[in-house]
């Protein structure tokens, strides 16, 4: 069976952070599977799932490329500013990722 190319990007990067109800947030990648994960089938986002120590929607804000203060799904880019776009687009998610880095799990 033959493998279909997809961008390092979009398999390795944090994409957005998701609420898993009553365990936590995975970080999924742009296909909206955890890190490194290229499968097309449904993934139980559970096994996958940390809790961050304090994920407020102050550092949501901060965290998002939209700036929303939402906790529940929070995106560090859209496609239209994704960080191989253009340098500025990395510095921008660079910065997100140095914030999301210092996280500490509980």
């Amino acid at each position: 069976m033959e493998q279909s190319t997809e961008e390092f990007r979009r398999v390795f990067l944090p994409y957005c952070i998701e609420r898993v109800e009553g365990h936590g947030h995975v970080v999924l990648n742009r296909l909206y599977k955890p890190l490194g994960m290229r499968t097309t089938e449904r993934v139980d986002y559970v096994p996958h799932a940390v809790r961050f120590a304090a994920l407020t929607p102050t550092r949501a804000e901060l965290l998002s490329h939209a700036r929303s203060q939402n906790t529940d799904r929070i995106h560090l880019y859209a496609d239209a500013s994704a960080p191989t776009k253009s340098a500025e687009d990395w510095d921008a998610y660079q910065r997100r990722l140095q914030l999301l880095a210092t996280l500490e799990l509980s």
